[in-house]
């Protein structure tokens, strides 16, 4: 705990969770998003990765450009509209007999895909967070813009052998703070984002090459560490950027809040049709334990598991 008290610990935590609102410059442009980026692995998530391409282009109209970035082939996807470009990419994925291929694979497309826009104001979102408004956000370089989780990172290393834990992460800052950045929703301007992704992607290999893989590989534990190491600045856009549709709502006829701007999760996909047809629609989702149940499978269960409607 004492090593909270040093000047890092502080120099980090002044640069941490800081309030929009004071950072925004009077007289600058208002907003700075131009392209969103939808990361999007797996045949089973090609419809997911629609759908946020559907929304984005209806309720985004200020967007240059949506970029959906992939392990499939474009041919693979249903007619979209006309801003909505696909990128297909093939990294390389954990060999042997690593239980989180899957995942491991679409965490890599994930940290790809900033780099794949083609515009200089780059959001990336999740492929199950559809926006329902256009986000608004001034970008400054060397800041990252997102809304906040509660929970420490550096948890995901519990009973880990302290022998092989990377030393950047005794080191770090951010991964014990129990407000994280929540990297389902991010942006920055494109300098900074050819800043954060090779150390992220450095970080993410280095991590789940070196840990057992008695858990999914996350990408969020080596963001923490990235942005440390980088010292950026993390911008808090508040909830309403990244709302959490089934813990809020999940179980319950509800309608989705006007303030919403990024809705996140909300299954079955089917529901979402009736927000298109009218935001007043009450919407039926599925409660919070849903996501973890089919979203985080080793490959095993994966193959197992029946196709949710």
């Amino acid at each position: 705990m004492f090593k909270f008290l040093n000047p890092k610990y502080r120099h980090i935590l002044s640069r941490h969770n800081l309030p929009y609102a004071n950072t925004v410059v009077a007289g600058a442009p208002k907003n700075n998003i131009t392209s969103v980026v939808i990361p999007s692995a797996g045949a089973d998530y090609i419809e997911e990765a629609c759908l946020c391409a559907e929304f984005a282009n209806k309720f985004a109209t200020q967007l240059q450009e949506i970029v959906i970035v992939t392990d499939q082939d474009a041919s693979l996807f249903r007619p979209l509209p006309e801003k909505v470009r696909i990128v297909t990419l093939n990294p390389e994925t954990k060999t042997g007999d690593y239980r989180y291929k899957q995942i491991y694979l679409s965490r890599l497309i994930k940290l790809l895909a900033p780099l794949q826009a083609k515009t200089d104001g780059i959001l990336m979102i999740d492929s199950d967070l559809n926006l329902l408004k256009m986000p608004e956000i001034q970008l400054h370089e060397n800041h990252i813009y997102s809304s906040f989780r509660q929970g420490k990172m550096i948890a995901k290393l519990e009973g880990c052998d302290p022998e092989i834990i990377p030393a950047y992460y005794k080191d770090s800052v951010r991964p014990y703070i129990v407000d994280h950045v929540n990297g389902a929703f991010l942006a920055a301007t494109r300098k900074t984002w050819e800043r954060l992704c090779p150390l992220w992607i450095m970080f993410f290999r280095d991590t789940w090459n070196i840990l057992p893989d008695n858990q999914p590989p996350t990408d969020q534990l080596p963001l923490a560490a990235m942005l440390d190491t980088l010292d950026i600045k993390s911008v808090n856009l508040g909830d309403w950027m990244n709302w959490p549709v089934s813990k809020k709502i999940g179980g319950t006829p509800s309608v989705i809040p006007k303030e919403v701007i990024g809705a996140h999760g909300g299954f079955p996909l089917t529901e979402w049709q009736k927000y298109l047809v009218s935001p007043d629609n009450e919407l039926l989702f599925k409660g919070q334990d849903y996501t973890r149940k089919v979203r985080y499978l080793t490959d095993v269960e994966k193959q197992k598991a029946e196709p949710d409607a």
